[in-house]
């Protein structure tokens, strides 16, 4: 890598963690796209920050093939690269399984897996062509020892696991990196209010989560390859 600053990519990039995740790799120097299907722009291309000039925002339905493959053939050509992708899009849905309805599958599916599979699809090549990539996804420490209750949420996380380990072992020859980050819960207003009996206390910080994430990017994180890192806090 050069001196420029590092040309990263965050989806996710409206909610809590994905806020956090930005704002630090602003505060070192990157230049940031946001990613997010929550976005004030509406114009289908990407639009700088009123009031940051590293900074551009993309909305796009990460569902969607033809939507990840257009947002990301657009950031590719505005950025001239891909450095760093940070995939943070996800969704959660707290269900024991007789109760799952086809609806919140298809949702935990989508958020989870074929965000992850059609993000990594499409920013692999870029990356290799130019021979360096930093790539993060956010899975969940419940894929480890899944709770009543988070059956269908911790299977597609666990599917993520299995696309990173996998391209792990496909891109070995190149000066790529792939990890997922396995947080238990997050502290995030959201949660707080679904969860009001909580332990907050014990819960990971979204700033925390963000220092690992930028941390693994840099030099600290040339050697984690392939890694699947719980991130419990006091859980």
């Amino acid at each position: 890598m050069n001196n420029e600053p590092k040309r990263v990519v965050v989806t996710g990039a409206a909610g809590a963690l994905g806020r956090e995740v930005v704002k630090q790799f602003l505060e070192a120097g990157c230049r940031v796209v946001g990613v997010d299907i929550n976005t004030a722009s509406q114009s289908g291309g990407l639009v700088a920050d009123g009031e940051l000039e590293a900074l551009s925002w993309l909305r796009a339905d990460l569902t969607q093939a033809a939507a990840v493959k257009e947002a990301i053939a657009l950031i590719e050509q505005d950025l001239g690269g891909i450095d760093t992708l940070v995939h943070c899009a996800g969704g959660f849905r707290y269900l024991q399984i007789e109760e799952a309805g086809d609806a919140d599958i298809d949702f935990l599916i989508d958020l989870n897996l074929r965000s992850s599979l059609f993000v990594l699809r499409e920013v692999l090549g870029g990356m290799k062509a130019r021979n360096y990539g930093r790539i993060m996804l956010i899975s969940s420490k419940s894929t480890l020892k899944p709770s009543a209750g988070e059956g269908p949420y911790a299977a597609t996380k666990a599917a993520l696991n299995a696309l990173v380990s996998a391209s792990a072992e496909e891109i070995k020859a190149f000066d790529i990196n792939i990890n997922a980050l396995l947080p238990s819960i997050i502290d995030t207003a959201a949660n707080r209010e679904a969860m009001p009996g909580g332990e907050f206390a014990r819960w990971v910080a979204p700033d925390a989560l963000a220092r690992i994430i930028v941390a693994l990017s840099g030099p600290l994180g040339d050697p984690i390859h392939g890694a699947l890192i719980p991130v419990s806090a006091r859980m």
